[in-house]
């Protein structure tokens, strides 16, 4: 049986009301508790000066330094080291071609630490068709030992002048990718050659600073003397060891090579450089490659 009255509804509709406002009351304390531990949070730990951000400690294998690590990474000098979002920061410095790893950890009470993984550039990459440019420290990209291409950096500068240089004159679509290997299969013999002159030329007057693209089966390869010498995809330890005999065989003899083709394993052909006389011709490639070696 149940009663209904104007008396009864009223005193249940204010039973209702007592318990929304204790709810409510209860609500409003728990709210601006909430927003005072996050007021007090921010002043003790954002906005209290001794967390400042007052040291950078840049760990790197690399050139990036401090400064430069503040310009590509948007970090305030100065801001509270509970206000930095590492993660996005990491994120960010990431999307950079030349990073490979990079980890940021906090220091209390003002400290920051980076842990900084970039890829070391061995070569410069020269790609007319594309506008890539060797040695131009805007135009041009990089190439780290695996040959992954990436652009110079500003820190590189200084150190990435006096790398050699990969020339390609013909590419596909998908042979070049920042960010990625190079996909162009005798680009790739170039890198391999240039790596491998580093080894079998040590202790020699002269280095390889540009190796091109020749054809589908042979690479054209400058010394810093003017030497031009063509190698084959393969085995370019012995060719690089049948060329250090060569000049070293000229050098004795008061002599010196204009040309050498060192795919032949005997009776490789020598091409002098005469005194006098008119010299032999140039092909395009190898103006190219003469426009590279001058300062």
């Amino acid at each position: 049986m149940k009663v209904r009255s104007p008396r009864i509804f009223g005193f249940s509709c204010l039973r209702h009301l007592r318990s929304a406002g204790k709810l409510f009351l209860i609500g409003v304390l728990v709210g601006g508790a909430i927003w005072g531990i996050r007021v007090g949070m921010r002043e003790f730990f954002v906005e209290n000066e001794e967390f400042a951000l007052r040291h950078l400690v840049v760990d790197t294998n690399g050139e990036l330094d401090a400064e430069h690590f503040i310009e590509v990474s948007g970090i305030t000098p100065g801001s509270s080291v509970f206000a930095l979002n590492l993660r996005e920061t990491e994120e960010r410095l990431l999307r950079r071609p030349s990073v490979e790893k990079v980890y940021l950890s906090r220091r209390l009470p003002g400290s920051l630490r980076v842990r900084i993984e970039e890829r070391e550039p061995v070569a410069w990459l020269e790609c007319r068709p594309l506008g890539i440019i060797g040695k131009h420290p805007v135009a041009g990209i990089l190439l780290d030992k695996n040959g992954v291409c990436f652009p110079c950096e500003s820190w590189w500068q200084e150190r990435a002048r006096e790398l050699p240089v990969v020339l390609v004159s013909q590419v596909q679509d998908g042979d070049i990718t920042v960010g990625k290997e190079i996909r162009h299969y005798q680009a790739r013999k170039a890198l391999s050659l240039l790596r491998a002159s580093q080894d079998e030329l040590k202790g020699t007057p002269w280095s390889l600073p540009v190796v091109a693209v020749r054809n589908d089966y042979s690479l054209e390869a400058a010394t810093n003397t003017g030497v031009m010498a063509t190698f084959g995809m393969e085995d370019h330890e012995e060719q690089l060891q049948n060329l250090v005999a060569l000049m070293d065989a000229t050098t004795r003899k008061g002599e010196s090579i204009f040309t050498v083709n060192l795919i032949p394993k005997r009776n490789i052909p020598v091409i002098p450089e005469l005194a006098r006389g008119p010299k032999a011709p140039r092909s395009r490639l190898q103006r190219d490659i003469e426009a590279l070696l001058q300062p």
